[in-house]
């Protein structure tokens, strides 16, 4: 994914990304206007248009907001036992990564807790590299490959330090980098299953749980980030309905009951244009969001080692 469609779908500022649509709708109407293929004169259909067509379209919004607000809080309610349940899961998958980085408790920010299975994978990685002295050859080889892999893995998880976006850090492990240094770890467990020192395949399978951890934590920060962006979404069509559709009555009003308008002829294009862009708005904000949501889902599919093409950024 080249960096331009990264930021249109994933990275970029939803309001300013809402706002390209906004002025796409803008320029889209005003060039049908200049080029004669639609018009907005006093006798056209737009009052009508307007009056009836889109504020039923703005109050299909309505519906979709409620919508989304069901889907925020079916995640957030819950019975005692089943919150109990996901509090403790959540607190075995922490005791397993403190207790491979040999620390008495980990961070609660995201940021930081990804930084220490980052650092740990280094630091097992280091330790592995010196209990496998003995090898040379094509298995040398394969082994300083795969620490190299490993190593530019960790560095890149650290990478999300200082991070206080949730979406942010979500965005920065997209691709299947983990399951590929999923599949090497698991494979040179396999394959040099009899020649490992019991410090060295110990190493290994602690980077192994590390690598997995780093699965997990990843579906779930996104699971926390959609959950933002949906809530996000829910205030900015609820902030923005009532004036879209005062907007709507007002255009309305340009137009008379006799055959004229309250705005000069020359100005009707340019009048109408920008009210056809205030009441695209919801629509061009709700897209936005979506796109990033499902964006974000399409690339982190994925949980185990299998890894289907289109998550490979």
């Amino acid at each position: 994914m080249n960096t331009a469609k990264k930021w249109f779908l994933i990275d970029g500022n939803r309001l300013l990304v809402s706002g390209l649509f906004v002025l796409g709708a803008f320029l889209v109407t005003f060039w049908l206007v200049s080029a004669d293929l639609i018009t907005f004169e006093p006798a056209s259909a737009v009052k009508s248009l307007f009056a009836s067509g889109i504020v039923s379209g703005v109050f299909s919004l309505i519906t979709i907001t409620l919508t989304v607000n069901q889907m925020i809080l079916s995640r957030v309610f819950g019975t005692i036992d089943g919150l109990a349940d996901r509090i403790d899961g959540s607190l075995d998958f922490r005791h397993t990564v403190e207790d491979i980085a040999g620390v008495p408790s980990s961070p609660n920010q995201p940021d930081e807790f990804l930084v220490l299975i980052g650092e740990t994978i280094s630091e097992r990685a280091s330790a592995f590299e010196d209990e496998c002295e003995e090898f040379d050859g094509e298995s040398r080889e394969e082994i300083d490959e795969y620490l190299a892999d490993i190593r530019a893995y960790a560095d890149r998880v650290e990478d999300v330090e200082g991070t206080e976006d949730t979406l942010e850090i979500v965005s920065t492990l997209l691709g299947p980098a983990y399951a590929q240094n999923l599949t090497a770890t698991d494979r040179l467990l396999r394959k040099y299953d009899g020649e490992l020192p019991d410090p060295a395949r110990d190493e290994l399978e602690a980077i192994l749980e590390l690598v997995k951890s780093v699965a997990v934590a990843r579906q779930f920060f996104k699971t926390i980030a959609i959950q933002q962006d949906l809530a996000q979404l829910s205030r900015l069509l609820a902030y923005f309905g009532v004036p879209v559709l005062l907007g709507t009555f007002f255009v309305t009003t340009i137009y008379t009951t006799t055959p004229t308008t309250t705005v000069a002829q020359p100005l009707l294009p340019v009048v109408v244009s920008l009210g056809v862009a205030v009441v695209f708005v919801p629509l061009a904000i709700l897209l936005s969001y979506i796109l990033r949501a499902a964006s974000v889902a399409r690339y982190t599919i994925s949980v185990g080692p299998f890894v289907p093409p289109e998550e490979r950024l």
